[in-house]
């Protein structure tokens, strides 16, 4: 990531058109998901502590009725200009073992280049880093964005893999 006061971002959706992926899941035990999700964001995109942030965290517990509302937002930097952002919401509710839950998982590859000086600002300096970026870097954000699907695709099976077995 660049520390800049002023960015040129290039913003893409890992999974273009769709912004996010919707799973719901009815029947046992959908507390459950809160702990297995926060394993999967660890092992699956394997990033360290201080980037997992935890936005939300709402749990109301009455009488036999647990809701619950939980929002992550997990970083994982691939290199200085790129990295992937995924936001992570689990909502649900769950009334003496039985309930509902419902996770969005909404996945961005973010490219930043600086644009602090006057230099960085300037068209010739634009036109080159565009050249750079067209001749050398464009397959490398490919790659990272290939690498970001396989990581988000591997997570919604893992929570789909988990719901199957809280159904049995």
């Amino acid at each position: 990531m660049v520390w800049a006061r002023t960015k040129l971002l290039i913003w893409d959706y890992v999974f273009e058109p769709v912004k996010d992926i919707r799973i719901a899941y009815s029947g046992k035990n959908p507390e459950r998901m809160y702990r297995k999700i926060n394993e999967l964001i660890r092992v699956i995109f394997n990033v360290p502590e201080g980037y997992i942030q935890e936005k939300t965290y709402k749990w109301e517990k009455k009488k036999d009725t647990d809701k619950f509302d939980v929002a992550w937002e997990v970083t994982k930097i691939f290199d200085i200009y790129s990295y992937l952002v995924v936001e992570l919401t689990l909502k649900g509710f769950s009334t003496t073992g039985e309930g509902q839950v419902s996770i969005a998982i909404k996945p961005r590859l973010i490219t930043e280049y600086p644009q602090d000086t006057v230099w960085q600002q300037n068209l010739a300096y634009e036109m080159m880093r565009r050249f750079w970026h067209v001749t050398f870097y464009h397959h490398r954000r490919m790659e990272y964005l290939d690498a970001s699907k396989n990581m988000c695709i591997a997570f919604e099976t893992s929570i789909k893999n988990f719901t199957e077995e809280l159904r049995a």
